[in-house]
């Protein structure tokens, strides 16, 4: 089974994310809500909207947190899928991930 997760910000005046707080708060509003037991153990796409072009390590460390906690670093480097604007910044996702 694979869930996929459109996230929505509002692009219209913003390129970039930043803040733990922010990050925290984007993941519990619009990720755990449509992560099941059953969807933990398959796979997960997080698209993130392409007008985003930068996601700040604060914004990184406080949304992705959640997930290294559940199914540690290896779990989400296996079965996560990071979506954004460039290849570039996908793989600083991963690479950052704490």
């Amino acid at each position: 089974m694979e869930t996929v997760i459109n996230l929505e910000f509002d692009c219209t005046n913003i390129r970039g994310l930043a803040g733990e707080e922010e990050g925290e708060q984007a993941f519990k509003e619009q990720v755990e809500p449509r992560l099941t037991e059953e969807a933990w153990e398959g796979n997960i796409t997080i698209r993130f909207p392409e007008p985003i072009i930068i996601i700040g390590s604060s914004f990184w460390e406080g949304f992705a947190h959640p997930l290294v906690a559940k199914i540690g670093v290896k779990g989400v480097n296996e079965r996560v899928t990071f979506v954004t604007s460039s290849e570039r910044l996908t793989q600083e996702l991963y690479q950052f991930l704490i």
